[in-house]
């Protein structure tokens, strides 16, 4: 159960996320997604009943690990493509695929979470520009209408990550990220 103090949510100003991540959770099922089974609240805490996943999230486990196989990389690619495939035919945009939002089931499936900044596609984004720098595709960072091909462009940057222990992009700020992301 994910389970969110209310007067956080609002003092972090992420109420719209949160709404947004429920409205999805509500209106979506998919093996490859962290659904929601539930959600209630009381007068202090919001609380979203989802899948149990046991297995940690994909982060920790390049900590632990480093690297991986082709083989095990195929299969985490896998996974993600049959949740944004899903996702996409609904018209939805994750914006935000990285390590920390895969977890792994007991059964060792990835599993794609965490809709927060999640948008129906629009002709008109170039000003949804959220995400984590490192994993944000071009057209993105240089605030320009985009589209399914920048969840692809994350999950591209995870399947090097996987591969070779290391971001294909790195700095130390947005800023230097950004940078290195159009020079290559």
């Amino acid at each position: 159960m994910k389970e969110m103090l209310k007067a956080r949510v609002v003092s972090k100003r992420s109420v719209h996320s949160v709404i947004n991540e429920k409205k999805f959770l509500s209106s979506i099922y998919h093996p490859f997604l962290v659904n929601m089974n539930y959600a209630f609240d009381d007068r202090e805490n919001l609380y979203l009943v989802i899948d149990m996943m046991t297995g940690g999230d994909l982060r920790y486990h390049l900590a632990k690990n480093r690297r991986f196989s082709e083989e095990q990389t195929k299969f985490f690619i896998a996974c993600m493509l049959l949740a944004l495939e899903n996702l996409h035919q609904k018209s939805i945009l994750h914006r935000d695929i990285k390590p920390e939002n895969l977890v792994f089931d007991s059964q060792g499936y990835l599993k794609v979470t965490d809709l927060g900044i999640a948008r129906i596609w629009s002709p008109d984004n170039s000003k949804d520009t959220s995400g984590t720098p490192g994993y944000m595709a071009p057209e993105v960072m240089c605030k320009q209408p985009h589209g399914v091909a920048v969840d692809y462009f994350a999950m591209g940057v995870i399947a090097y990550e996987c591969m070779f222990g290391r971001r294909p992009y790195t700095g130390k700020g947005r800023r230097e990220i950004r940078e290195e992301i159009l020079a290559r």
